[in-house]
């Protein structure tokens, strides 16, 4: 008789005792994890902002008057980016063939490549460390006329924290409504005083 009633609770199992419930529990915990890993790295991503429009301001040194021309961008990340390089490049197309070719021209920066920009936790908020205003050292109504060509802005990133990498790509196409007389104000805006 004991060993009829062992038998017959040997042969009866809950769901939780099973194969099944298991793979369930494995299969759930695994979509789990894959689900929390991609929001880490949506998170976990360089996160930058430009302005789309360049500043134009004439300065005057030593009795001699020079145009300067300004960009802007913003890291809205919440932890720092490193190894940040930026590239203007001023790219004209033309037809060649049947097909469409570019010819790009690295416009010259002031300082085009930087250690570190701090993020949104570490950012100084009365001076403002995590935007950025950059001087084009080169004439640009000279350069673009905006028929075919136009400027393209490049910058190349890594998140502090993961590592990822990120380039930021802006495009300037029409002059008029692109150069606009003034300069950026300070902060994390992009209105022109």
């Amino acid at each position: 008789m004991n060993i009829l009633l062992a038998s017959q609770i040997a042969l009866k199992k809950d769901f939780g005792d099973t194969f099944w419930y298991d793979l369930l529990i494995a299969l759930f915990t695994g979509v789990l994890s894959c689900l929390i890993f991609y929001l880490a790295l949506r998170i976990f991503k360089p996160n930058i902002k430009t302005c789309s429009i360049l500043c134009k301001e004439n300065e005057t040194f030593d009795s001699e008057t020079k145009t300067r021309y300004y960009l802007k961008f913003i890291n809205k990340t919440y932890s720092d980016i490193e190894n940040v390089s930026i590239n203007l490049l001023l790219i004209e197309d033309y037809i060649h063939g049947s097909g469409k070719n570019f010819i790009g021209k690295e416009l010259k920066l002031k300082r085009y490549d930087f250690k570190n920009i701090p993020g949104k936790w570490k950012k100084n908020k009365e001076i403002h460390n995590n935007c950025v205003q950059m001087l084009i050292d080169e004439d640009l109504e000279d350069l673009w006329d905006g028929k075919k060509e136009y400027l393209e802005l490049q910058i190349d990133c890594t998140h502090s924290k993961s590592g990822r990498r990120l380039v930021h790509v802006q495009k300037y196409t029409d002059v008029k409504n692109t150069i606009k007389n003034g300069r950026f104000d300070s902060g994390e805006n992009f209105n022109i005083i």
